[in-house]
């Protein structure tokens, strides 16, 4: 057993550090996706691509039907019932791309853009594509197994970012967004399939499905309600505003999104298999969760403090001057990417323990108050569902924790007593940057935010240094990112 333990340790730590890397390369390749076709494209191209993402990304819920999730947290999947889940994916992924072929003429007519149906029909092969490929993914995750998927992850983001940069230059506007979309997800199905090492069977009846299949349905369901918190602002800005200020928004909440995404999906990654082999044991369950809380806030607070509060220094190196009106948009998205990446721990330490039920409760209670606050927000265009997305996902932090951590090993406590230090880290560095000496500042805006970054770094880390704690933390964290495996023996 001890045996077993040491080698669940090594392959959580590698697993982390083969995400991470990965991840890293697939962040430069999308800012570099960012900063060149945002030169070459006009926001009128990322308003016709968003528009249809919008609807496209509701359908999608559907396609891998919380499987996925439910054979990495299943203990004792089976490879007969890996197989059926594989054909029912399929299945599923056939039907909704001819769904949504047939939905392309009314999706046109709903944003009166005729040119939408052939885009929208082109863009729907990706869901054939991404269900053949779902548990193979599933399983390379479930497994710990990182550096196959990393190799498929990359390549398919490197041929997105060709293909659409290719296209682009050959004037073909939001098709070169569409066909990089169709083929990247190609090229990362195809590696997944091939490096996965998983042989499907042919289709027939496998044993213990009902609970495979009940679990996943609560997952989509929440996907179902959790859909309008991330899809309804470009829907009713597209609608109300137009595709211009659609454009503008989706680069503000794109450019939010990828801090956030790189940070967070490669410990995400890592930590749902591990918790859910810990979910049998309450104390490793929350040391765990602890760790992993506070290496997401050591992270994500200071990148996102320092974006918001150099938000139009940021959007003018990254996306030019042109792109200026994103800025304040850009900066309150920020504020709420504070503290979204820790928040976001919540759903993961419900589906690891198997409560799918309350995972649901609490997508139906967030769908709610995001969407009440949406059509109260839309009345200012893309200020107003900014400020009413910062304002919602902070009100409901602490009645989030109490309903979701109720009868887990976890207490709201836990999650503050973990981010505390790095959030007033955080807030002393952004007041420190904001106020520093002018005589300090130069004419060159890189030069400028060069300087501003290191001298946030370093007020931020020299909080850190004041105690022993943050001292003793930022030790373990150059040990290899020690937090990204339980330092506790792993016990069935």
């Amino acid at each position: 057993m001890q045996a077993t333990n040491e080698n669940l340790r090594a392959k959580a730590v590698r697993g982390g550090a083969i995400s991470m890397t990965a991840q890293v390369a697939v962040i430069l390749i999308q800012m570099a996706s960012i900063v060149i076709l945002s030169r070459i494209l006009r926001p009128e191209d990322f308003g016709v691509i968003a528009m249809i993402l919008a609807i496209t990304a509701f359908v999608g819920l559907f396609r891998d039907m919380g499987l996925s999730t439910a054979s990495i947290q299943k203990t004792d999947l089976t490879r007969e019932q890996a197989s059926a889940l594989f054909w029912f994916n399929l299945l599923v992924g056939g039907v909704l791309m001819m769904l949504v072929m047939a939905l392309a003429p009314i999706i046109a007519w709903f944003y009166k853009r005729p040119e939408l149906t052939q885009v929208c029909i082109a863009i729907s092969t990706t869901f054939i594509i991404a269900s053949a490929g779902a548990q193979h993914a599933a399983l390379l995750q479930r497994e710990l197994r990182f550096k196959p998927k990393a190799i498929a992850d990359v390549c398919g983001a490197v041929v997105n970012l060709l293909v659409s940069i290719l296209l682009a230059l050959k004037g073909m506007r939001f098709w070169a967004l569409a066909w990089g979309t169709v083929f990247g997800a190609l090229t990362t199905t195809l590696l997944y399939l091939l490096l996965s090492g998983f042989k499907p069977v042919r289709p027939q009846a496998a044993t213990g499905l009902r609970q495979i299949f009940g679990f996943g349905a609560n997952v989509t369901a929440f996907e179902l309600l959790n859909y309008f918190s991330r899809n309804l602002d470009s829907i009713l800005i597209g609608k109300l505003w137009g595709a211009e200020q659609l454009g503008f928004y989706s680069r503000a909440y794109q450019m939010m999104m990828l801090p956030i995404t790189s940070l967070r999906t490669p410990i995400n990654a890592v930590a749902f298999p591990v918790l859910s082999r810990l979910q049998h044991d309450q104390v490793g369950f929350r040391r765990y969760y602890c760790r992993i809380a506070s290496l997401l806030a050591f992270l994500s607070m200071p990148m996102m403090g320092f974006l918001t509060v150099k938000s139009e220094q940021v959007v003018e190196i990254a996306l030019g001057r042109e792109w200026i009106e994103v800025a304040p948009v850009f900066a309150l998205l920020g504020v709420t990417g504070f503290i979204q990446p820790v928040a976001s721990l919540r759903g993961l330490v419900l589906l690891s323990l198997g409560k799918s039920r309350r995972y649901l409760a609490w997508g139906g209670i967030n769908a709610i108050t995001v969407t009440i606050a949406f059509c109260i927000g839309i009345r200012w265009g893309n200020i107003g569902i900014a400020w009413a997305y910062l304002i919602v996902n902070y009100a409901l932090i602490y009645p989030s924790l109490l309903f979701i951590f109720n009868q887990t090993p976890l207490r709201p406590r836990d999650f503050f007593d973990s981010i505390k230090l790095p959030f007033l880290a955080s807030v002393v560095a952004i007041i420190i940057v904001f106020f520093w000496p002018s005589r300090w500042k130069t004419d060159q805006m890189i030069t400028q935010t060069i300087i501003d970054a290191t001298v946030f770094a370093a007020a931020f880390l020299g909080t850190y240094a004041v105690s022993k704690i943050g001292r003793d933390t930022i030790a373990g964290y150059l040990r290899l990112l020690s937090t990204l495996k339980p330092n506790l023996t792993l016990s069935k």
